[in-house]
C-alpha cells in the first residue's frame, strides 16, 4: 500500500469520526438556559400578552422574582415564539440547575428538534403541573421535620371540624413571625372518628410574595397528590388555583373544640396576616401583570387550553389545516370546559399527543389531580 493510499484511509476514518461524535451530540450543544415557548391560538380572543402574563404568573409560582424585579429581560418574543432565558428571570441559584436539566430534556426532544420550540402550555405542565419538578424548582424541604425546623410554631393550634377541602378533620399550626413572607401553616389531616393524622398540607410564604404548598405522608415524607379519601386538595397546581396569592381564611362556620384557638380568634389572625400579606404584595410588586390579581386567570387558562385543546390549537401546534386536525380527532369525542365556555369544544391532551406529527415530550395527565403517569414524567432527577 503505497503512502497516498494510507493517507486516504486515515483521512476517510477522521471524517467517519468527526461525523458520528457530530451526530451523537445533536441536541447536546444548545444554551440550556434558553428555551424557546411557542403561543398557539386556541380561541378567537387568544392573544399572545394574554399568554406572556400566563407565563409570568407560573414563572413567580416557581419562586422568581420577575414581579419584583422589571429590569430582568428573561423573556422577549418575535411574533408567536417566546424566548425564556431562566438566567436572567429570576430565579434562585437552586432552582436554575434544575430548570436548565429539564431544558436540556425540552431540547433533545423530537418536538423541539423539529420545531425549534415546544407550546407554552407544554412547559407549563411540566413546571407547575409537575409535582415533582415542581417541589424541585421551589426547594421544598424533602422532608416535614425539615420544614419545621426552619420556623417557630405557635404552641396553640386550630381545629377545623367543618373544612371546604378536608374530607376529615384539620389541626392547622401556624409559624410566629412578624414578618409577612416568612410565614408557614402545616395542616394535619386527622381521621375524624379515631384522631389518627393522614397526611399533611403546608403552605409558606416565598420571598417573592408567593405561595410554596406541599404534600407529606404520614411518615413526614414528600407526595405528590393529596389522598382523594381525605381531601380535595389535589396537587400543589390546584392549591395555586384556589389559594390565588391569598391566605385563604375560613368558610365555613366551626365547633370550637377546648384545648384549640377559638374559630373567631384563628378567623381574625387568617385576615390579618392575609391583609400583611397583600400590603407586602403590593410593596414589591412592580410588575403591573401582578397588581391585577385576576390575570392569574392567564396561567389557568395557558395550561387549561393545552391540556384540553382545541381543533385551532392543535391546527396551529401541529402546523395542519383544522380540516385534517378534525380527521385525525374524528374518532374522539369532543367536550366543555365547565369553567371557560369560551375555549369551546375540547378534547383531552392524554388522548391526543399520540396523533401528533411528530414524537413530545410526556407531560402528567392531570395538572391539579392525581397522575397515574406523574413518576413517569420526572424528567429532573
Amino acid at each position: 500500500m503505497n503512502l497516498l493510499s494510507k493517507h486516504s484511509i486515515i483521512y476517510y476514518i477522521l471524517i467517519i469520526c468527526i461525523t458520528i461524535c457530530s451526530c451523537s451530540n445533536k441536541g447536546t450543544t444548545q444554551d440550556p438556559n434558553i428555551i424557546y415557548l411557542k403561543w398557539n391560538k386556541s380561541y378567537p380572543k387568544d392573544a399572545l400578552e394574554r399568554n406572556k402574563s400566563g407565563l409570568k404568573w407560573a414563572l413567580s409560582f416557581l419562586g422568581s422574582t420577575i414581579a419584583l424585579d422589571t429590569t430582568l429581560t428573561g423573556i422577549t418574543h418575535n411574533n408567536d415564539i417566546i424566548k425564556l432565558d431562566v438566567s436572567n428571570s429570576g430565579f434562585t441559584k437552586k432552582a436554575i440547575p434544575h430548570l436548565q436539566e429539564l431544558n436540556r430534556i425540552i431540547q433533545n426532544s423530537e418536538e423541539y428538534q423539529k420545531r425549534g420550540h415546544i407550546d407554552m402550555g407544554r412547559y407549563v405542565a411540566l413546571t407547575i403541573g409537575s409535582s415533582n419538578h415542581y417541589y424541585k424548582i421551589v426547594d421544598t424541604p424533602l422532608h416535614l421535620y425539615d420544614l419545621e425546623a426552619s420556623y417557630t410554631f405557635d404552641t396553640l393550634t386550630a381545629f377545623i371540624n367543618n373544612s371546604g377541602i378536608s374530607h376529615i378533620d384539620r389541626e392547622i399550626q401556624y409559624s410566629i413571625n412578624n414578618k409577612p413572607n416568612r410565614l408557614a401553616f402545616i395542616s394535619a389531616e386527622r381521621d375524624t372518628v379515631t384522631g389518627e393524622i393522614q397526611e399533611y398540607e403546608t403552605v409558606e410564604l416565598m420571598p417573592n410574595g408567593h405561595s410554596r404548598f406541599a404534600l407529606y405522608d404520614i411518615e413526614g415524607n414528600l407526595k405528590t397528590v393529596g389522598d382523594k379519601i381525605v381531601t380535595r386538595a389535589g396537587k400543589p397546581a390546584k392549591c395555586m388555583w384556589c389559594h390565588e396569592s391569598n391566605i385563604q381564611p375560613l368558610f365555613s362556620k366551626q365547633l370550637d373544640v377546648v384545648g384549640y384557638i377559638p374559630s373567631n380568634d384563628f378567623l381574625d389572625s387568617l385576615k390579618r396576616y392575609n391583609n400583611a400579606l397583600k400590603k407586602y404584595q403590593r410593596e414589591v410588586w412592580r410588575d403591573s401583570v401582578f397588581l391585577n390579581r385576576r390575570l392569574h386567570t392567564e396561567m389557568e387558562i395557558a395550561y387549561i387550553k393545552f391540556m384540553e385543546p382545541s381543533i385551532e390549537q392543535l391546527a396551529n401546534e401541529w402546523q395542519l389545516s383544522q380540516e385534517d386536525v378534525l380527521k385525525k380527532v374524528a374518532h374522539l369525542k369532543s367536550h366543555r370546559h365547565h369553567e371557560f365556555d369560551f375555549l369551546g369544544d375540547l378534547y383531552h391532551r392524554i388522548a391526543i399527543d399520540s396523533l401528533a406529527p411528530f414524537k413530545v415530550l410526556e407531560v402528567p395527565e392531570s395538572i391539579r389531580e392525581a397522575s397515574s403517569n406523574e413518576n413517569k414524567v420526572d424528567y429532573i432527577k
